[in-house]
């Protein structure tokens, strides 16, 4: 039976030992109100005071049921008389002033699929003279309100014979099931809010040193909820660590001398895992002030630590990508001066001096140097590239004969391209650079030999898939895995993988810059990299790029090599003088006629006052008062339209979203050598010449603007 049954039963008993005690006190007065009911008046008072204490007792009893919800009833089983309280018309839906209490008027009240049930309920109480027990019911009022109900009953005996009377009592617990579901919905709210909040709650009591966890409290703490929840448990989950900041430095744990609010590691019991958690405590007081428990709530905030080390860790790379940045546009700058004047030196010095091999050497280091700027350029995202649309198989498949050999035949190299894959958008010497830094630091991670796979898959990633967390935006991916069976990573490690000049390796044999010359490719494109490792378990990088529609372009064709003299004049825009000077005296060396300038502004005037024709503009991209596709611009209005040839050690975010990047303009990357410079300049006057033949002469230039007009 129910408690709630149980509960209507006790107090039916009562009831009727009430009315026992009525039913002995009008035989003794000589009444017999009780036969009469309740809602009978009283036919012989036997005096004022008696006949008001009746009334009294009827109008409470009335009230009472009323607020309690219950109606009762009397069935005289010798006269076959049914008496109904006023509350029970109340519940069945009947009208007392139309509605004659019997069996049959109850159970057409009785809802058509619990009435037969009822019935027999009903007949086996009379059969046996014991109690019905509770039985639960439905009323259906003649509106069609349904009312869900409780029925009791007791056998009235006098003597020793069988009952000459039933009392029974039905209950309305339509309005506490009501009360019942809209607690259950609120617990099923609560428990599912604190499921996404990660918020577990508890609560301690003082008198019975008992704690209750909230569902959610126990998954935080990775305990089976089928364990009795103890402070002791409690108390010994959070990290050695943490406890003398938990408690308040106290030597002994106490619920009491929590500290609220507070932050600590908590050990999950099954795994070992570490879980940081936030948590706050208030306490609890009766009416009189006294202190009685606690409540408390544990905000697991794992993921909000993890994502702003994460947020550190990008903003701590950025600041270094700036800086390493702007070192390698200025060295760039260097080298372009120390190649340049080193092959002018090399042409005026015979092979047989030895000053030749002193340049040699100039050179060899310039070209160390120069790999690292371009490294530092790669990590800091400042890179020149070129995208195209390319397929990933593709290009993995042509880079491979350059893997194998550079991995060793100790390591065995799998690539296993998925079938179908979806077209990227990236610059190819870049995505070649960044196989060949992964598996150069595959194979260092296997000195004794090992196996290294290369796969391709389609993704199609929600927030949060994969492990990315929000940074990455839900779309379709091409998913690019290097997997190596080498040393793995140490835990301690794993946060410095991507930082420049960090490494692992003996001094000498590596420059810290391959990881994170990788991150910087990866990022530069739009795409996101990854990697789980573990230490013997070696290591998988995960790489995601953005999936583009287009359709794949072809490998351009190497171009052979030409010409590099001429006599066409060009002019030359480079701020740095080093720079500047190298540029005219390598292209006049060349034979080219050259127009120098150091600004925007001066080269527009140099332009207009210069009365011979223009061949080409060679622009360094960032100028002190402009940048080159604004001066091109400018230019072109200015005169008929020129080719150029940009030149730059990086470019400044902004180009980067220009079509200049999508093979529309040509670029020549610091530092370059004046042979480089000139075989460029030969090459972008001859293609402007055949698209001058092939779309034939223009109209007349517009008329030149003045220099104020870069500002």
């Amino acid at each position: 039976m129910s408690t709630a049954g149980s509960r209507e039963l006790d107090a039916l008993r009562a009831r009727v030992a009430e009315l026992e005690r009525e039913l002995a006190h009008a035989r003794a007065s000589g009444r017999s109100a009780a036969a009469r009911g309740p809602d009978a008046p009283a036919r012989d008072p036997g005096s004022a005071r008696g006949s008001a204490l009746v009334e009294q007792a009827r109008r409470l009893l009335d009230e009472g049921e009323q607020a309690a919800q219950m109606g009762n009833w009397l069935w005289e089983l010798g006269q076959s008389s049914i008496i109904w309280s006023r509350q029970l018309f109340r519940i069945l839906g009947r009208d007392p002033e139309t509605d004659t209490p019997s069996t049959e008027t109850f159970l057409e009240a009785v809802h058509p699929d619990d009435r037969e049930r009822l019935r027999a309920g009903l007949l086996l109480a009379n059969e046996t003279g014991e109690g019905s027990g509770a039985i639960a019911f439905r009323v259906r009022h003649r509106d069609g309100t349904v009312r869900e109900c409780l029925l009791s009953s007791l056998p009235l005996v006098e003597g020793a014979g069988p009952p000459s009377r039933f009392f029974g009592a039905v209950v309305d617990l339509t309005e506490r099931r009501r009360a019942e579901q809209e607690l259950r919905r609120s617990e099923r709210m609560l428990k599912e809010a604190q499921r996404i909040a990660h918020v577990g709650s508890w609560s301690y009591d003082i008198a019975s040193r008992t704690i209750r966890w909230s569902e959610e409290l126990y998954h935080i703490l990775g305990v089976d909820p089928s364990v009795r929840p103890t402070f002791e448990l409690f108390a010994g989950l959070i990290h050695p660590e943490d406890r003398h900041r938990v408690f308040g430095g106290a030597e002994t744990a106490s619920p009491l001398g929590i500290a609220s609010p507070v932050e600590c590691r908590v050990v999950r019991p099954s795994s070992g895992e570490l879980r940081h958690v936030q948590m706050a405590a208030q306490l609890v007081t009766d009416d009189a002030g006294t202190i009685t428990g606690l409540v408390g709530t544990s905000l697991d905030i794992t993921e909000r630590r993890r994502l702003e080390e994460q947020l550190l860790h990008s903003q701590k790379l950025e600041a270094i990508g700036r800086l390493a940045g702007g070192v390698a546009h200025d060295f760039n700058n260097m080298l372009t001066a120390i190649f340049g004047h080193r092959e002018l030196a090399v042409r005026k010095v015979p092979a047989a001096s030895p000053v030749a091999e002193h340049l040699t050497q100039i050179g060899t280091a310039a070209e160390r140097a120069a790999a690292l700027t371009r490294q530092l350029l790669a990590f800091a995202r400042k890179q020149l590239i070129q995208p195209t649309v390319v397929d990933p198989n593709a290009l993995i498949l042509g880079v491979e004969p350059l893997l194998r050999p550079l991995v060793g035949e100790d390591v065995e190299l799998v690539v296993l391209p998925g079938s179908q894959i979806w077209p990227i958008h990236i610059d190819r010497g870049q995505f070649e650079q960044l196989l060949m830094n992964l598996a150069v630091n595959a194979r260092d991670a296997m000195p004794g030999g090992g196996r290294l796979v290369i796969e391709t898959a389609n993704r199609a990633l929600g927030a949060g898939d994969g492990g990315w967390g929000p940074e990455i935006e839900p779309g379709d991916y091409v998913e690019l895995t290097v997997t190596d069976t080498g040393q793995g990573i140490d835990d301690a490690v794993q946060k410095y993988v991507f930082e420049p000049f960090f490494t692992t390796k003996e001094p000498g044999k590596g420059s810290g810059l391959g990881l994170a010359t990788c991150h910087g490719i990866v990022k530069q494109h739009g795409g996101h990299i990854g990697f789980a490792s573990a230490p013997g378990q070696g290591t998988r990088f995960t790489i995601c790029f953005p999936r583009v529609r287009g359709v794949p372009s072809e490998q351009p064709a190497r171009a052979t090599a030409a010409a590099v003299g001429g006599v066409e004049t060009v002019l030359v825009v480079e701020d740095e003088a080093q720079v500047r000077e190298l540029c005219v005296a390598a292209l006049r060396s060349f034979g080219y006629s050259v127009l120098a300038a150091r600004s925007g502004k001066e080269a527009i005037a140099l332009a207009a006052a210069y009365p011979g024709p223009i061949h080409l503009l060679v622009s360094d991209v960032v100028l002190p008062d402009a940048r080159g596709p604004a001066l091109s611009a400018m230019l072109a209005r200015a005169r008929a339209p020129l080719p150029v040839l940009y030149a730059s050690g990086y470019t400044e975010d902004a180009l980067l979203q220009t079509d200049l990047l999508d093979g529309v303009a040509h670029f020549l990357a610091k530092p370059y050598t004046p042979t480089q410079l000139a075989k460029a300049v030969r090459a972008v006057l001859d293609a402007s010449a055949q698209a001058r033949r092939a779309k034939g002469s223009g109209g007349a230039p517009p008329p030149a603007p003045t220099a104020e007009r870069l500002q």
